[in-house]
């Protein structure tokens, strides 16, 4: 299994290796990006420093796919807030 890929337990090691995230087919539209798609894009371009956390479900699961982006020093001094900031994510959205 590629070390870049994070599965949630259980899914085992016979699963299909996933690939890399397909990127759409064609060109994206900003009218069809959601508000939070939007705001993804928009601190990718910014020059932010970022964290950035894609989950692709599966038959036993999910694939994680992440991005990290930036100076070291910053993304260091945020690593230890990041779990809050996930939850809190996901409270806004009610999950």
């Amino acid at each position: 299994m590629s070390e870049n890929i994070i599965r949630f337990p259980g899914t085992g090691d016979d699963a299909d290796e996933p690939g890399a995230p397909e990127a759409p087919a064609g060109p994206v539209s900003w009218e069809d990006l959601t508000e939070d798609q939007i705001k993804a894009v928009q601190v990718v371009l910014s020059g932010m420093d970022f964290v950035c956390l894609g989950v692709k479900p599966t038959t036993s699961g999910a694939d994680f796919f992440t991005a990290v982006h930036g100076d070291a020093t910053v993304l260091g001094q945020a690593q230890p807030h990041l779990s809050g900031v996930i939850d809190r994510a996901f409270a806004r959205k009610g999950i």
